[in-house]
């Protein structure tokens, strides 16, 4: 298993670092766009597995368009609007679908949920590509938060021993936890020496341990709704990671505080 990791590795960050690098942040978009199409599906199977019934076709239609409309700067009217529709439309088609009264409630919940989960949370990084320092962002969002990731992930593997939370991760340990966050840290201070000069002390302490803790948090709330719909993994597309929402489950929460954080100008 870990060498599938490593392998899986080398052969897809080269690439997403050129993308990063050499492409613009439309090409940026597309990739997020994908991943959010791949992973909606994803979403919608755990849910299946797990006894539910979505609206798959209708959910992945309407992240699309919620997707490009965000991405391309629609004001928040227009966008609260546009969810809005998805809700009518989304009733509506339960209504001419003929589905029974009691499963209406949970199979527009779920459909929902999934709409705010994946393309509410993994449309940031594509908006933090199109800031004036948008490279150096991502740069640093998915350097510190993959620090964390693979800090926790080898700490815990090697000297873990007191569980963090047994009910949802039988495997994530305290002391896996901790190496994630030191590695966190670090990777943020490494980041300053390396690519970000700019970057304040106090900001990229804070930052590292912010985004260390919100990482871990958003692999553990994925870990939860895994346990919920009685599946391992949220796919198999990445060999020795699971499906892509295995590999993004911590950016879903760190993306949108980076955003946060540039767009208010502390960072």
């Amino acid at each position: 298993m870990h060498l599938k990791r490593i392998l899986s590795a080398v052969a897809l960050l080269p690439a997403f670092l050129l993308l990063v690098q050499f492409g613009t942040p439309f090409h940026f978009f597309l990739l997020v766009t994908l991943a959010i199409l791949v992973g909606l599906y994803e979403f919608y199977g755990m849910a299946k597995a797990g006894g539910w019934h979505p609206l798959t076709p209708l959910g992945m239609g309407s992240g699309l368009a919620l997707s490009c409309m965000e991405f391309f700067g629609t004001p928040a009217p227009w966008l609260i609007s546009a969810l809005a529709g998805v809700v009518v439309l989304l009733l509506i088609s339960l209504l001419v679908g003929g589905t029974e009264p009691k499963e209406v409630a949970s199979r527009g919940a779920i459909t929902l949920l999934g709409l705010i989960y994946v393309v509410g949370l993994l449309s940031f990084p594509a908006l933090l590509r199109a800031m004036v320092l948008g490279r150096i962002y991502i740069f640093y969002l998915v350097f510190v938060t993959w620090a964390g990731d693979t800090g926790a992930f080898y700490v815990g593997s090697t000297m873990g021993k007191r569980l963090l939370c047994p009910s949802i991760s039988p495997r994530k340990t305290l002391e896996g936890s901790v190496g994630g966050l030191i590695c966190s840290v670090l990777a943020s201070g490494l980041a300053k020496l390396w690519f970000w000069e700019e970057l304040g002390t106090v900001e990229c302490l804070a930052l590292g341990l912010g985004l260390g803790v919100l990482g871990q948090a958003g692999d553990l709330c994925e870990s939860m709704l895994k346990r919920s719909f009685g599946v391992k993994d949220t796919g198999a597309l990445i060999p020795g990671h699971g499906g892509i929402l295995d590999r993004v489950d911590s950016l879903l929460f760190t993306g949108p505080v980076l955003y946060v954080a540039a767009l208010a100008g502390w960072v």
